[in-house]
């Protein structure tokens, strides 16, 4: 029962307090009604837009990392490696024809830059653009490398000492 006198009370002082609201619509011509429940179709072309673009960062983010283990792989294995189904098609002509100087330019590139570099917004130094590329051979790495001129000087022993 108290519940019941309460909530009229309430109900009661919520339109005294919404009262002067109505009587300035009133006067002025327009009333308090609440914003459309739905979004515009310009939010709505807004939120397709944006998710479109984060979409795009993903497989652009994909593309740059699956270059960068196929560039890691193919220097492992000291010959270009089969080349990623997933990649896109200009991607997989272009990846063909790398030279191993030119993947390990990649491989010292950030995965940002090298995104950058397949999308042709700027162009990794000593790296063909992307473009249909002849597969190309590797010539073999040199099986063994000198020492370094500092180890043999430090390596033989002084005359004198």
């Amino acid at each position: 029962m108290l519940r019941r006198i309460f909530s009229a009370i309430a109900a009661a002082l919520a339109w005294l307090i919404g009262l002067p609201g109505r009587l300035l619509g009133g006067l002025f011509g327009g009333s308090l009604t609440p914003p459309p429940v739905g979004d515009s179709p310009l939010v709505s072309e807004l939120r397709e837009e944006l998710a479109a673009r984060k979409g795009e960062a993903v497989d652009h983010d994909k593309t740059a990392r699956m270059v960068l283990l196929w560039c890691a792989d193919s220097i492992v294995a000291d010959r270009p490696v089969p080349v990623p189904s997933a990649l896109p098609r200009d991607v997989k002509e272009w990846i063909k024809g790398l030279s191993r100087a030119e993947c390990e330019r990649v491989i010292s590139s950030e995965k940002t830059a090298i995104s950058a570099h397949i999308r042709k917004l700027y162009a990794l130094p000593g790296v063909r653009p992307v473009q249909p590329l002849t597969a190309a051979e590797w010539s073999p790495a040199p099986v063994s490398i000198g020492p370094a001129p500092d180890f043999v000087l430090a390596a033989t022993p002084r005359p004198g000492a």
